[in-house]
Protein backbone atom coordinates (compact mmCIF):
# COMPACT_ATOMS: atom_id res chain seq x y z
CA UNK A 1 0.00 0.00 0.00
CA UNK A 2 1.05 3.16 -0.97
CA UNK A 3 0.13 6.65 0.35
CA UNK A 4 0.15 9.97 -0.36
CA UNK A 5 1.43 12.67 2.58
CA UNK A 6 -1.73 14.34 3.99
CA UNK A 7 -3.64 10.91 3.85
CA UNK A 8 -5.99 10.04 6.61
CA UNK A 9 -5.82 6.02 7.38
CA UNK A 10 -6.97 3.50 10.25
CA UNK A 11 -4.17 1.60 10.95
CA UNK A 12 -4.14 -0.96 13.48
CA UNK A 13 -1.59 -0.16 16.06
CA UNK A 14 -1.07 -3.23 18.07
CA UNK A 15 0.85 -4.35 19.65
CA UNK A 16 2.16 -1.53 21.33
CA UNK A 17 4.41 -1.09 23.96
CA UNK A 18 4.37 1.84 26.84
CA UNK A 19 2.89 4.86 25.72
CA UNK A 20 2.80 4.01 22.37
CA UNK A 21 -0.36 4.45 20.21
CA UNK A 22 -2.61 1.78 20.82
CA UNK A 23 -5.86 -0.10 18.92
CA UNK A 24 -6.98 0.14 15.86
CA UNK A 25 -7.25 4.46 15.08
CA UNK A 26 -6.81 7.26 12.85
CA UNK A 27 -3.21 8.28 11.90
CA UNK A 28 -2.10 10.92 9.32
CA UNK A 29 0.78 10.25 6.43
CA UNK A 30 3.37 12.62 7.91
CA UNK A 31 6.30 11.50 5.42
CA UNK A 32 6.97 12.84 1.86
CA UNK A 33 5.56 11.15 -1.30
CA UNK A 34 8.71 10.46 -2.50
CA UNK A 35 10.12 8.51 0.48
CA UNK A 36 6.81 6.22 0.50
CA UNK A 37 7.13 5.64 -2.92
CA UNK A 38 11.09 3.67 -2.10
CA UNK A 39 10.50 2.10 1.23
CA UNK A 40 8.18 -0.18 2.56
CA UNK A 41 7.92 1.78 6.06
CA UNK A 42 5.20 5.11 6.21
CA UNK A 43 5.73 7.38 8.47
CA UNK A 44 2.41 8.41 10.48
CA UNK A 45 1.15 10.31 13.47
CA UNK A 46 -2.02 9.04 15.67
CA UNK A 47 -4.86 10.91 16.07
CA UNK A 48 -6.79 11.10 18.79
CA UNK A 49 -10.32 12.50 19.13
CA UNK A 50 -9.53 14.28 22.45
CA UNK A 51 -7.97 18.13 22.83
CA UNK A 52 -5.63 17.87 25.66
CA UNK A 53 -3.99 21.02 24.67
CA UNK A 54 -0.66 19.00 24.52
CA UNK A 55 1.65 21.67 21.75
CA UNK A 56 2.42 18.83 19.67
CA UNK A 57 -1.16 18.16 19.00
CA UNK A 58 -2.81 19.67 16.11
CA UNK A 59 -6.14 19.65 14.32
CA UNK A 60 -7.32 17.61 11.83
CA UNK A 61 -11.03 17.48 10.30
CA UNK A 62 -11.31 14.65 7.43
CA UNK A 63 -14.91 13.20 5.83
CA UNK A 64 -15.03 10.70 8.87
CA UNK A 65 -12.24 12.13 10.98
CA UNK A 66 -12.30 14.95 13.74
CA UNK A 67 -9.50 15.12 16.38
CA UNK A 68 -6.03 15.79 16.93
CA UNK A 69 -2.84 14.14 15.30
CA UNK A 70 -0.45 13.53 17.89
CA UNK A 71 3.16 14.63 16.25
CA UNK A 72 4.96 13.71 19.38
CA UNK A 73 3.99 10.16 18.99
CA UNK A 74 4.94 10.16 15.10
CA UNK A 75 5.67 6.34 14.10
CA UNK A 76 7.18 4.46 11.17
CA UNK A 77 4.89 1.46 10.17
CA UNK A 78 5.00 -1.21 7.77
CA UNK A 79 1.12 0.17 6.52
CA UNK A 80 0.47 -3.93 4.50
CA UNK A 81 1.11 -5.39 7.95
CA UNK A 82 -0.99 -2.97 9.89
CA UNK A 83 -4.58 -3.67 8.28
CA UNK A 84 -5.17 0.08 6.88
CA UNK A 85 -7.80 1.29 5.66
CA UNK A 86 -8.15 5.04 3.28
CA UNK A 87 -10.20 7.59 4.44
CA UNK A 88 -9.18 10.67 3.02
CA UNK A 89 -6.85 13.62 3.27
CA UNK A 90 -5.78 16.56 5.41
CA UNK A 91 -6.42 19.60 4.08
CA UNK A 92 -3.53 22.04 3.01
CA UNK A 93 -3.06 24.27 6.19
CA UNK A 94 -3.34 21.38 8.45
CA UNK A 95 -0.49 19.76 6.35
CA UNK A 96 1.37 22.50 7.09
CA UNK A 97 1.25 22.69 10.48
CA UNK A 98 1.44 19.54 11.03
CA UNK A 99 5.09 19.29 8.94
CA UNK A 100 5.94 22.37 11.30
CA UNK A 101 5.90 20.33 14.14
CA UNK A 102 7.44 17.42 12.91
CA UNK A 103 10.28 19.84 12.04
CA UNK A 104 10.49 21.02 15.32
CA UNK A 105 10.68 17.57 17.06
CA UNK A 106 13.97 17.67 14.74
CA UNK A 107 15.09 20.88 15.51
CA UNK A 108 14.78 21.79 11.66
Amino acid sequence: MICEQGEVLYVDFEPHVGHEPAKYRPAIVLSADAFNRVSSMTVVAPITSTDNGYPMHSKIDCEDVSGFACVEQMKAVDLNARKCKHVGYAEEQQMNALLSLAGAVFGI
